[in-house]
């Protein structure tokens, strides 16, 4: 991923996961970790990608605000760059 400020999001998500993540069920944890192992991998190898962080943030809006706006601001980033 090449974009400088899908990189800032990525972080932005990575500290809520440190500063919030004791709020976060293990299964959602884990959810969180695996999507974000998938983004630093390679995303636009994942056509599915956008619908992943969509959901995502569907899953997490009602409890974890902050976290679904992270992943909605990656989502932008990565559509902003043509993923």
């Amino acid at each position: 991923m090449s974009d400088h400020v899908t990189k800032e999001h990525l972080e932005a998500l990575r500290e809520e996961l440190r500063t919030r993540g004791s709020h976060l069920s293990p299964q959602e944890r884990e959810h969180l970790e695996a999507l974000l192992r998938g983004l630093e991998a390679d995303a636009a190898a994942d056509p599915g990608v956008a619908q992943a962080l969509q959901h995502a943030a569907e899953r997490f809006e009602v409890n974890h605000p902050s976290v679904a706006a992270a992943l909605r601001n990656i989502g932008v980033s990565l559509a902003n760059i043509g993923i």
